[in-house]
Parts: structure tokens; sequence; C-alpha cells
């Protein structure tokens, strides 16, 4: 645990180590410091190497923390021109998917297993809703998708993890983009092979002193919600 014995140890499932596990730190439009930071010690942790990413606006977050970005991903309609020097992938403003979305299929293509993501919310709201999804869409992509921030720790998987926490905090698992089978143990309520929904089934769960989650089918998010 970090000092706070908020942030949960995480071991992620289906992970291929031969080779090394390759991971990339995704920072957003509007990312603050603190999440890049946080964003970057998790993958730190998770991964043997990690790529850092800016999407668009996420460069300045990345410039205002001293910190060069290993590839650029965006339509530049939040940065005025791609850095100089840095391999970068240029989007039309007219098109039909997000700069996220660019960025996770990039890392898809590059053998990336583990994401983390600095400013995941905290922006517009559709935004914030549409990066959920999108990290639900692309959860087969990787071993998991992790975001720090303000109000939770926040893991999608289409796989499963094994955490240490902290008993008596908050846990809450969702099905994202449609229905999955989850088993879940370690928490005040437990699940075995159940097939869940989008909706409030695994809303506020409680944490014992481990936590297991496997995914049989589909994907969810699993958010460790910070004490207040």
């Amino acid at each position: 645990m970090d000092r706070s014995g908020e942030r949960p140890q995480i071991e992620l499932r289906g992970l291929k180590r031969r080779g090394g596990v390759r991971g990339a730190v995704v920072v957003l439009n509007g990312a603050l410091r603190p999440e890049l930071r946080k964003a970057c010690a998790l993958a730190g942790s998770l991964a043997d190497s990690c790529l850092l990413v800016a999407v668009d606006g996420g460069l300045k977050t990345c410039r205002a923390d001293a910190r060069r970005p290993d590839l650029f991903v965006g339509d530049l309609d939040s940065s005025p021109r791609p850095p100089r020097g840095v391999p970068s992938v240029v989007y039309p403003t007219d098109k039909d998917f997000s700069d996220l979305s660019g960025a996770l299929r990039e890392l898809r293509a590059r053998g990336v297993q583990v994401v983390t993501v600095a400013g995941l919310v905290g922006g517009r709201l559709d935004h914030e809703w549409s990066n959920l999804l999108e990290l639900g869409r692309a959860a087969g992509w990787f071993a998991a998708i992790l975001a720090p921030t303000g109000r939770a720790t926040v893991l999608v998987t289409s796989r499963g993890c094994e955490a240490a926490t902290v008993r008596g905090h908050l846990v809450s698992l969702l099905a994202l983009g449609g229905p999955a089978t989850v088993s879940l143990g370690g928490t005040r309520w437990t699940l075995k092979r159940r097939r869940i929904l989008p909706g409030s089934l695994g809303l506020s769960n409680e944490t014992g002193a481990s936590l297991r989650l496997s995914v049989h089918a589909g994907a969810v998010a699993l958010l460790f919600l910070s004490k207040r």
C-alpha cells in the first residue's frame, strides 16, 4: 500500500513475461501533474518498460512536468503542432473516433500489455463517458487498463486481477459495454461465475485483506474508491 493506505497493490492476470512486460502511460488533455506522476508510478510497478504517450493536449501536462513523450497522437485540436523530434501520429480533425481510441490502437500494434491513463475523468462529461466506454471496448487488447484519479483507482480488464487491499474500503465492479461473467472473492459480497449486466449490481462492495477477480466473459471496470 502507499502511505495513505488506499491504493491497492495489484497483480494482473494474463501477462506474457517473456522478453519483459511492456507498458504505456497515456496522458490525456486536461490531465493534472499529480495524475501523471501516479500513472507513471503505477505503470512502473506493473511493467518492465514503459512508453509515455501524449494524446493531443496531454502534451501540455508532459511539458509542465518536464517529461518528453515517446509518442504523440492526436488531431491537433488541443495542441498547435506535434512536438519536434518525437514520433507522431496525426489524425484529421474530421474523424469518427477519439484521439484516445487512436492511441489505444497504436499501443496494441506496438505490443503493449499494460496501459495506465492520466486524465481519464474530470474534463467534459461526454469525454469522460466516452473514455470509459473506449477502455471497455479495448479491454481485450491488454492485460488491463488502469487510471489513478482523485476519486478512485479504476481498473478495466477482460481477464482479472488480484490485489492486496485494506479492509472496509469501498470497491465497485461494473460491466462495461454489455454483459460480463465474473467471479469475485475476498470482498464482503462474493460472486461465483455470475452474469452481470451494465447497472448497479456490483455497486458499493467492501474490501477485505485481499481481492480476487476473474473475468470469464465480457469486460468490467473495478473501482477502488478513495477514502474521504
